[in-house]
């Protein structure tokens, strides 16, 4: 009489039929599977030991557990996705007609009146400044920050270094933070913005304001509700 082996998956094959879609990844009824093959085929005269199969049922028990924890897992980031996609688009559409900060590089003056600038400084900054320029890069005027504040506006009068009234037009703005021992700390200027709609790409709801496109990571505040 011929014994087929736990090995021998030639007659669990013929006898046990497969999953219509197989997968890759072992289950815990593909184990379950497995195991209950090795039993109906076992040799008689060498049958499993007690110790082996309850190591086995073991692993099985452990396999159900861990799985039943990733359904669970994946469960919850699933809702936890899907929340966050709300709130966010909740966020976004309460702040259209509302002005927000967002980053800049560049400034407007018209010469009819005070340009409020704001500026953002990175953690461990001891030394901050912000520079406005002109076209060909030369500084008009130059504010020293207090490194202290993380977040903070000033005011520009519109006038140069030397007290004199600059030209109207657009400038460039640049702000720039050190740390001990003249390291680079990020910094930012920013300037106010009024949300005028909100546009959803995707799942992701982004801000319309200043004839562009915002993600809402990119704000920095909410000044007022104009």
């Amino acid at each position: 009489m011929q014994v087929n082996s736990p090995l021998d998956l030639t007659a669990s094959q013929a006898s046990t039929p497969g999953p219509a879609n197989p997968s890759t990844q072992l289950g815990k009824d593909d184990f379950l599977r497995l195991l209950t093959v090795q039993l109906r085929y076992q040799d008689p005269l060498n049958p499993l030991e007690n110790t082996e199969f309850i190591a086995q049922m073991a692993q099985f028990s452990s396999l159900e557990q861990l799985q039943n924890m990733n359904d669970t897992l994946d469960e919850n980031n699933k809702a936890e996705t899907q929340l966050q996609t709300a709130f966010n688009t909740n966020l976004a559409t309460s702040l259209v007609g509302k002005k927000v900060e967002v980053p800049t590089s560049e400034v407007e003056i018209d010469g009819t009146g005070v340009t409020t600038l704001g500026y953002r400084l990175g953690e461990g900054a001891r030394e901050a400044i912000l520079q406005i320029l002109d076209a060909q890069g030369q500084t008009v005027r130059s504010f020293d920050l207090n490194p202290t504040q993380s977040q903070g506006t000033l005011e520009w009068d519109g006038k140069n270094n030397a007290g004199e009234e600059v030209s109207a037009g657009a400038y460039r703005v640049v702000v720039k933070a050190e740390g001990i021992g003249g390291t680079a700390v990020d910094a930012a200027a920013l300037q106010g913005v009024r949300v005028d709609a909100v546009r959803y790409a995707g799942q992701e709801a982004r801000i319309w304001a200043a004839g562009r496109e915002w993600g809402l990571e990119e704000l920095s505040g909410v000044l007022s509700s104009e």
